[in-house]
Order: C-alpha cells, then structure tokens, then sequence
C-alpha cells in the first residue's frame, strides 16, 4: 500500500488517540505552488481550504501525543521540533483532503453506520469489548468523541477507496497454480530425520567414543565433553529434526540408513569425525496439496496486485496535485526537485 494510504487512524493496539503522532508522520510531502493559499486557510488543494482551525486543532492532538502524553516539554512555535510536526500535520491534511476528493469522484461514501461499525470492531480489538477503555484512553490522550469519529471516517473512507480502485482486480485458476508450481519448494516438506552425535578431529578420539558408547555411557554426557560442534554439544548432541538434502552427503547417508537407535561407527565428513545416532524414524518427503494452499496464494496474489495498483494510483496522483496545492506562508513543505506531469495526468487519478 502507498504511504498516503497507510495512514493509521487512532486506535492503535489499545494506545488509541496517542497515535496521532505516527498517523501524521506516515505522510509524505506534498508539491508545493508559487501562489499563496487564501487567508484563513493554511493550503489549498485543487480549490479546496484547508483552514487554519483544522490545522490548529489537529497541530494540538499531534502535539499532545507527541510531548504531554509522554511527559515532555512542548517545543516552542517557530523551534526545529515545532516547525517538524507543522510539516507532519499540513502534509497530512493535504493529502487526506487528496484522497477524499478522489473519493468523492469515485463514489465511495462513509455512512454514520460505517463510523459506528468501525469503533464497534476497534473496541472489539483492542480494548476487549469495553467501551469505557475507549473512552479513558481517549480522555487520556486529550481527543474528543467528535474527533475520534472524524479519524475513524476517514479511516473507513480509505478501505472504501482502495476497494473501488482493485474492484476488477481477480487472480485465476491459472494464476494460483502457475505460481503454485514456481514456488513448490515452500509447499514441500523435504524427507528429515531427528538425529543426534558428536563431532571430534581425529578418528582415534572418535573411535574411543565409540567404544565407550557401546559399553553403555552416556551420549550427552560424552557429547557436551567432548564434541566441537558446540551448538549441538550443550543439548548433549542433539541436533533435532534436519532434512536430509541439508546434511552433508556423507553424514546424510549414514544419518539416513542407520536403524533408529543405532549408533554409527566413525563416519567423517570434512567438518571431521561424527558418531551418528538417528533419534526417530525417518520422515518421508511430503508436498502440501495446491488445493490446501490455493486459498492463500490467491490472498498472497491479489494483495500484490492491489498493491500495484495502489502504486499506480498515488503516482497519478502525485503528478495531478503537482500544481494543485497552494499554501499559507510558513507552511510550505520544503523545496524538492519538481517533476513535470505526464500528459495524462490532466484527468484526475481514478475520476
């Protein structure tokens, strides 16, 4: 998903209207005109005023999130750190403003209904069903019920919007297994084993291990002693359950042929000289069936392609606000390299 739509709204894991802070700092900025933006407003987007109550009462929750709630000092109007989170706020509103006029040409409408669904489900979420959480933290963090609705609508309003812009996007049959069959290798499960054993330099250390398995000691004992594999030789050898085509050839092939329980005799490999002692019996290769899994390779698919979507859609929308946009002195995002529209994007994205 593009930037300006992974904007959150307030009720993140519980810490509700605190995320103001990350909300705003998601977006990115927006390209600014020559023109000033009309008194009483801090911008203009194609038209639209953004007005400076919007901007003062959003600038607040952003700096009360960000500093009060956290016991910090407010930095003061006109200091780096308060100069940063204007640029947060107004990009924020610029490019909220952006998508609901997009919105609007697409038809995607948020009801009262929507809202209420909407804090229903995030109550559900992330405060247990318990709407008196929602409403301490919202005292908490200083935002009102109004305000509150006002993010969670927009919210609403975003889903909506992507769900028009990828209602034609579908993933077929042969799409599914196609990309079923080029990535096999995740839906297999390679033939494995659970084995253990000791690793020594020389074949006469390993040979004397040996015999003192056979004669009865203790294999963890003698692997956390002597053996210089020493990731498997503090679980007493044990190397837990590894598939075959991930062993060394020569270790895999008496790993895999020895009855369980059995212990090998000196068998090396160019790490050195293992005793090997399989633990289980040896699990056979196993492909998950594509009907099993089709479900979530359609999801895996179709999230790529409403991603490519979404990509598409905010660099058409990029270009189109290019020379849209109009702001207040002192609220202009700092100057970037300009690059000139396409031709196309004379038609507004999606309308």
């Amino acid at each position: 998903m593009t930037a300006v739509l992974r904007i959150r709204h307030l009720v993140v894991l519980g810490a509700c209207c605190a995320a103001i802070a990350l909300l705003v700092a998601a977006c990115g900025d927006s390209s600014s005109s020559s023109s000033s933006a009309p008194k009483g407003s801090v911008a203009e987007v194609n038209g639209q005023q953004i007005s400076q109550a919007d901007f003062d009462a959003l600038m607040q929750q952003y700096l009360h999130a960000t500093y009060v709630v956290n016991k910090q000092k407010e930095p003061k109007p006109g200091s780096a750190e308060y100069n940063s989170g204007v640029q947060k706020v107004v990009s924020y509103l610029v490019q909220k403003t952006e998508l609901e006029q997009q919105a609007k040409k697409l038809g995607a409408v948020v009801t009262q209904k929507d809202i209420d669904n909407a804090i229903t489900k995030d109550i559900g979420q992330y405060f247990n069903n318990n709407r008196a959480k929602l409403l301490a933290a919202m005292k908490k963090q200083g935002v009102t019920m109004a305000e509150f609705r006002q993010t969670v609508a927009f919210s609403v309003l975003q889903s909506k919007l992507v769900a028009k812009l990828t209602k034609d996007v579908k993933v077929s049959d042969k799409e599914a297994l196609d990309y079923y069959n080029k990535n096999l290798a995740n839906y297999t499960q390679q033939k494995s084993r659970s084995i253990e054993h000791i690793l020594v330099a020389s074949k006469a250390k390993a040979q004397s291990i040996y015999d003192q398995l056979k004669k009865g000691a203790s294999f963890a004992v003698l692997a956390k002693k002597y053996s210089t594999d020493k990731g498997s030789a503090v679980k007493g050898g044990d190397l837990g359950v590894q598939p075959e085509s991930g062993l060394v050839p020569p270790f895999a092939k008496v790993a895999f042929a020895l009855p369980t329980g059995v212990l090998s005799k000196p068998t090396q490999s160019q790490y050195g000289w293992h005793i090997i002692k399989p633990l289980g019996p040896v699990i056979p290769k196993k492909v998950t069936p594509f009907a099993k899994v089709k479900a979530s390779i359609v999801t895996e698919i179709q999230q790529a392609k409403n991603s490519d979507v979404m990509s598409k859609f905010q660099s058409r929308l990029t270009a189109f606000y290019a020379s849209r946009i109009k702001y207040a002195h002192g609220y202009a995002p700092p100057a970037t390299t300009a690059v000139a529209p396409p031709a196309s994007t004379s038609v507004i994205p999606g309308g």
